[in-house]
């Protein structure tokens, strides 16, 4: 059951702070900051409570709001009993949860990621990142999408990895699922490099897999999928996939149909691009990300049209005592694009106080978790406050 409230407690917590220029990406990277018209801004709205079990993690890596029979739920990947579990935003519909076996004829392995293509079928991602499952909401795999034994005309690997933080996408006008591809063996070097973004699977009796979006070349040679692992995208609209990579200030926007690639100026204004990194040390990727300025998730409103981008500030590999931070103990901000991609706001959010992994649009709001491990203030609950886009005046 979901509750509604405005506890004096997480405004104190929150403590919320509160020229349009071309793409630079061409064939060249610019260290130089960014200049934006600062139009919009976010206001704290609301917190939605959404309580859990004992055995749900309140860290999930991976949350979707989606729609199932004309409902809206929040869909959320529990690695620790591999169920995929449904929490309703109505008062009228009842959560309810999809088990999922590792192994034997309906063996999935481990659950990272999942879709809805339909309100009797979903897509679920596994540990297992050659192949995808079909299944129904009784967790019976109707269909396996397999590439292991596929070749590319180009003999480069027919890779799909969808880490914990790569959403799966569906476009349904298309019947289509694209996902991440990348590296494949080796993550601290080129290596096994697919030399593209996306894995598009035609779905049919007999799907068929394409590579797509390939990385200009200024770009291409300069990934690792160490780092790259670390990037984010979405569906805009029926036409459009939009990438953020993690250190490149330009948003990449490729068109399904003619799949032709175009550049949003999308950066926070203290940054320039970071690209090119030195050479990865192997074993040394996560104190390289941690102590950079970087960028990861991305979010669409339909309802507003407004496009998200967090921007994380870098840190210390350790603090003062000593202790290892993490990625989640980077200062976030939020940079504010409208419906034609173009930079209209930035909002600074507190450090160690949201944890930004999980996140969601409703109503008109964008909602991000409060159950940072620095300050979680619940441990059987999902919580999430509410911010709310408004022009300044």
């Amino acid at each position: 059951m979901k509750k509604i409230y405005l506890p004096h407690f997480l405004f104190i917590i929150l403590s919320l702070l509160s020229c349009e220029e071309e793409a630079s990406t061409s064939l060249s990277l610019d260290p130089n900051p960014r200049q934006f018209n600062d139009l919009v801004t976010l206001v704290l709205s609301d917190t939605i409570s959404i309580p859990i079990g004992q055995k749900t993690n309140v860290y999930s890596k991976y949350i979707s709001k989606t729609r199932i029979n004309d409902k809206d739920y929040l869909g959320l990947v529990n690695e620790n009993t591999n169920h995929l579990e449904f929490y309703p935003f109505s008062d009228d519909s009842e959560k309810f949860s999809v088990k999922y076996q590792q192994e034997g004829p309906n063996g999935v392995r481990t659950i990272k990621a999942f879709e809805v293509l339909s309100d009797s079928t979903l897509l679920i991602g596994s540990s297992w990142r050659r192949e995808f499952y079909i299944t129904d909401f009784s967790g019976n795999v109707l269909q396996r999408i397999n590439s292991l034994e596929i070749e590319r005309e180009d003999n480069k690997p027919f890779v799909q990895l969808y880490y914990t933080n790569q959403p799966l996408i569906y476009n349904r006008t298309k019947n289509t699922i694209f996902t991440f591809a990348a590296g494949d063996q080796d993550y601290n070097s080129p290596g096994l490099w697919s030399g593209t973004y996306f894995l598009k699977i035609n779905l049919g009796d007999q799907p068929q897999l394409k590579h797509v979006l390939n990385l200009p070349s200024h770009l291409s040679p300069l990934v690792y999928s160490a780092f790259f692992s670390h990037s984010s995208h979405l569906q805009k609209g029926d036409n459009e996939l939009i990438v953020s990579l993690p250190f490149l200030n330009d948003l990449l926007i490729f068109n399904i149909n003619s799949e032709v690639l175009t550049y949003a100026s999308a950066g926070l204004s203290e940054y320039g691009d970071i690209l090119p990194l030195d050479t990865p040390i192997s074993g040394h990727d996560e104190q390289e990300y941690l102590e950079s300025n970087s960028y990861r998730e991305i979010v669409y409103d339909k309802e507003t049209g407004y496009l998200y981008r967090f921007a994380y500030e870098g840190l210390d590999y350790k603090d003062l005592n000593g202790i290892r931070r993490n990625w989640d103990n980077k200062k976030p901000t939020i940079v504010i694009l409208e419906g034609s991609m173009k930079k209209v706001g930035e909002y600074e959010l507190p450090q160690n106080e949201l944890y930004t992994r999980m996140y969601f649009t409703h109503q008109g709001k964008l909602y991000i978790s409060i159950n940072h491990p620095n300050n979680n203030p619940s441990e059987d609950e999902l919580i999430f406050v509410g911010l709310r886009p408004i022009h300044k005046l």
